[in-house]
């Protein structure tokens, strides 16, 4: 591979890793936005939580934001040919099924939301 197609495929990814950035950032000022607001505001902008905790007098609201994606094969050649031996053939990959998702946890205190965390692959 050359030096120019390597240059090339580092801004590529440079790229996509600031969009990323740029999402998960407008997602949490969005988010933020909901501190302070009334647990029933909360569930009329995010709708019925997921699942709901109660400890020691604080209340945790969750919702799930998860979702399943097929990413298909792909067939690199007959089995017999190259390293890759198997029903793939070499340079192949099989069938794919990835869970993606994102877990936002509200923290309610007196009423009002205090605080919120995210957590999973896609947050």
């Amino acid at each position: 591979m050359s030096d120019s197609m390597r240059s090339l495929g580092l801004i590529a990814l440079l790229v996509l890793g600031a969009c990323a950035n740029q999402a998960l950032e407008a997602r949490r000022a969005q988010l933020a936005a909901l501190v302070g607001q009334s647990e029933i505001e909360l569930v009329r902008q995010m709708g019925v939580p997921t699942r709901t905790l109660t400890l020691n007098g604080e209340k945790f609201l969750a919702y799930d934001d998860r979702r399943i994606e097929f990413v298909p094969g792909f067939y690199g050649g007959p089995p017999w040919w190259g390293p890759g031996w198997g029903p793939w053939g070499w340079g192949a990959s099989p069938p794919m099924v990835i869970e993606r998702g994102c877990e936002t946890t509200f923290e309610i205190s007196g009423g009002k939301v205090t605080s919120f965390s995210l957590r999973g692959p896609e947050c």
